[in-house]
């Protein structure tokens, strides 16, 4: 496995960027890549976040096929779909990527019809915004939720609330984790005050940011708390940090002990869905489809969800798991509690850039304390 020089992908997305977002330079990530013609036609290249589809489930399909899988990891999203939108350096030829970038990367002409997608799973057994908010030429894959992973060994008190990280605790202060990003680093600020999680108000912009600025010298990092354990030499001080549902189950493995603890913040959680697209520019679309129909069966989208320890789209797929799985609030909230998430909604990319350029302005203020 080659790893592409950061330095040589900082080069291609400022020469290259075609997504209407400004280029905001590369932060410290993990992104393995080959070259295309480095791949044979019998391996499919699937771009996804990392330990994200269960190994039994590829190798099964790779003992039904003779074809082989090669992953490919991100753990940014706007690089990612600067990626799928360029498409032209590397071969890409199936994606996870959120509900809001599959429209965005549909819209921009990146991604391949899907013949016949739903006789990969019945539409009727998912949720009916599933399929919608994925758009018509991409599969839901799994949904959660967005909150707060902590470690029960290390703080003196339960963490239960967005407030919690900006609350100037002793037992957090220096080991807070952000997540970079336009909507992830703002949404939990606003939360906070009591404001919609998408707000661009100028008002309620500028309460976040005031908050994001005092919160700053409390932050051990903005990075990704799985990619931050992953990669730092300061891991063991990351005590507190923004998730996503199943990460404290990958976060568990990476220090070795059962410590992480996941949260729902008690002023609201947000819910994402991800989902699978062929790039346009992908030449496999075959075997693309032949790899969505195998994760799509429910006996084996019921094993890849709970190996994961994320939430199954398809009903089918959700009865064949185990009982307590099912009954996991953490991971299948209650109706009741399902109808008070908070949906990841689009903004323009004039919102998303304004957001982009605070944002940077936040981590410079954090890098000089």
């Amino acid at each position: 496995m080659t790893i592409i020089n950061i330095a040589t992908l900082a080069a291609l997305i400022k020469s290259r960027f075609r997504f209407d977002l400004v280029y905001r330079g590369v932060s410290i990530f993990s992104l393995a890549m080959l070259p295309a013609q480095a791949f044979s036609q019998e391996t499919l290249n699937i771009l996804n976040w990392d330990d994200y589809i269960s190994p039994s489930v590829i190798e099964e399909w790779q003992e039904k096929t003779g074809s082989k899988v090669h992953i490919i990891t991100y753990d940014d999203e706007e690089i990612r779909d600067v990626l799928l939108a360029d498409g032209s350096q590397y071969q890409v030829d199936l994606a996870v990527v959120d509900a809001n970038s599959a429209k965005k990367l549909t819209s921009l002409g990146h991604v391949a019809e899907l013949d016949g997608w739903d006789t990969l799973v019945t539409p009727s057994l998912m949720r009916a915004d599933w399929t919608e908010q994925c758009g018509d030429r991409s599969v839901p894959y799994l949904w959660g939720t967005y909150g707060i992973a902590y470690r029960t060994d290390k703080l003196n008190e339960p963490v239960s609330s967005w407030s919690d990280l900006f609350s100037q605790r002793q037992d957090m202060s220096g080991h807070i984790g952000m997540i970079s990003d336009y909507y992830s680093l703002w949404a939990p600020a606003l939360l906070t005050l009591q404001l919609q999680a998408n707000s661009n108000e100028r008002k309620d912009l500028e309460a976040a940011i005031e908050l994001l600025k005092k919160q700053t010298g409390q932050v051990l990092t903005y990075e990704y708390a799985p990619s931050f354990l992953l990669n730092s030499k300061r891991k063991a001080d990351l005590y507190v940090a923004i998730v996503y549902s199943g990460d404290q189950y990958t976060m568990n493995e990476l220090v070795g002990e059962d410590v992480w603890q996941y949260v729902i913040p008690k002023e609201g959680a947000l819910v994402w869905l991800d989902c699978w697209i062929i790039p346009a520019r992908s030449q496999k679309r075959d075997l693309a489809m032949s790899f969505l129909t195998h994760i799509g069966q429910p006996d084996v989208a019921a094993i890849n969800s709970e190996e994961l320890g994320v939430a199954a789209v398809d009903m089918n797929a959700y009865r064949l798991q185990s009982q307590a799985f099912r009954e996991d609030t953490l991971i299948y909230p209650s109706e009741t509690d399902f109808r008070s998430l908070l949906p990841f909604e689009p903004m323009s990319d004039l919102q998303i850039r304004q957001r982009l350029r605070i944002q940077e302005a936040i981590k410079v203020i954090h890098e000089s304390k």
